[in-house]
């Protein structure tokens, strides 16, 4: 089966990697929605790098701000993915 919806929420420096095993697997498929949190703080810049190249051509991502967990003081941000196969 492929998945409709993916979180993406562990080992931040691991985000890309897996992203890219799981679609080498051909786990997704058009329309499946990617969810990664926590891309600025502890932070994910590979996979954002990765999300911002691919616009449009791969993925059409959206930027959701956001703030650390458990405050409000430390901004954060959800990236929000639909792959486009």
């Amino acid at each position: 089966g492929q998945l409709d919806l993916l979180f993406i929420d562990h080992d931040k420096s691991a985000y890309l990697q897996d992203l890219q095993s799981i679609l080498d697997r051909g786990w997704l498929h058009r329309g499946s929605i990617v969810v990664a949190d926590n891309i600025l703080i502890p932070g994910a810049p590979k996979y954002r790098d990765y999300m911002r190249q691919q616009q449009g051509a791969l993925w059409n991502t959206v930027e959701h701000k956001a703030h650390g967990e458990y405050q409000t003081l430390v901004p954060d941000m959800v990236l929000e993915s639909e792959y486009l196969g």
